[in-house]
């Protein structure tokens, strides 16, 4: 069930909100999905705009996780099922009416994805804390002339007022991670503190996640690789990916690789 404030965080337009879900194979795969929002205290719904790879694995394993990241950095990750899309109905009706849906360039709503709520977390503890050791534990970025990911990707991870998230997975279910702090030390390795980010435990070695990063002016990506695992320094612990796929996650093309 959700709590009163994670309802309110889910329901603010602006807040950075991600979906996690994974293909048959369980590779997963986690994109922002702006339109999403509570209809209840057990429900999540969200729209199909422009939706690709996550609509494949929807119709392959019905297993997801949401997060919502506000500008003040309050979070909280849901666990659920997928049970379907409704293309008129009251959950059609409640997206469709949202402002932001009615005057985009990128078309109307397909059809409306419908989210059981079975779990609930606030994965970000003393998040100002965090972002502050993050930044001074997290190393900077070594000059190389080319890589997997295109200058513009790095600049994107390097803000600080970007949202991000790494996706993994836990016992089979997709699971989304906050991170405060993740940045590309050269064009085919993100490095992250561990900082606030309670369940970075989850990641494994070797394990072949997700992440996405959105900033303020909408535009967003999404790496895929390796996880390195961590290493300890005199200042913290740092997380390490390695970088094999890269693609665009918001319009004018979401879902297009970009190496």
């Amino acid at each position: 069930m959700l709590p009163p404030t994670a309802i309110e965080c889910f329901d603010i337009l602006m807040a950075a909100k991600f979906l996690a879900t994974q293909d048959e194979t369980g590779k997963v795969n986690v994109v922002p999905i702006v339109t999403m929002k509570p209809y209840d205290d057990k429900t999540l719904i969200f729209g199909n705009l422009m939706m690709r790879k996550s609509l494949r694995n929807l119709q392959e394993d019905n297993r997801v996780s949401a997060c919502v990241i506000t500008s003040n950095l309050k979070c909280y990750e849901v666990t659920g099922k997928f049970r379907g899309f409704e293309k008129a109905g009251k959950y059609f009706d409640t997206i469709s009416n949202i402002s932001l849906i009615r005057y985009t360039a990128y078309g109307s709503v397909r059809s409306v994805g419908i989210i059981d709520v079975e779990s609930v977390c606030t994965p970000l503890k003393n998040p100002i804390i965090g972002l502050i050791s993050g930044v001074v534990t997290t190393p900077s970025r070594k000059k190389l002339k080319e890589g997997r990911m295109h200058p513009n990707v790095v600049e994107k991870f390097e803000r600080l007022t970007a949202a991000k998230v790494i996706a993994t997975k836990e016992d089979g279910h997709p699971r989304v991670i906050p991170i405060l702090v993740l940045r590309a030390t050269d064009p085919n390795t993100l490095a992250f503190s561990c900082g606030s980010s309670t369940n970075v435990s989850l990641l494994k070695e070797g394990d072949y996640v997700a992440s996405s990063v959105l900033t303020m002016d909408a535009i967003a990506y999404q790496v895929k690789g390796r996880f390195e695992g961590f290493k300890r320094s005199r200042l913290g612990k740092i997380g390490q990916i390695d970088v094999k796929e890269v693609y665009s996650a918001s319009p004018p093309r979401p879902g297009e690789a970009l190496t």
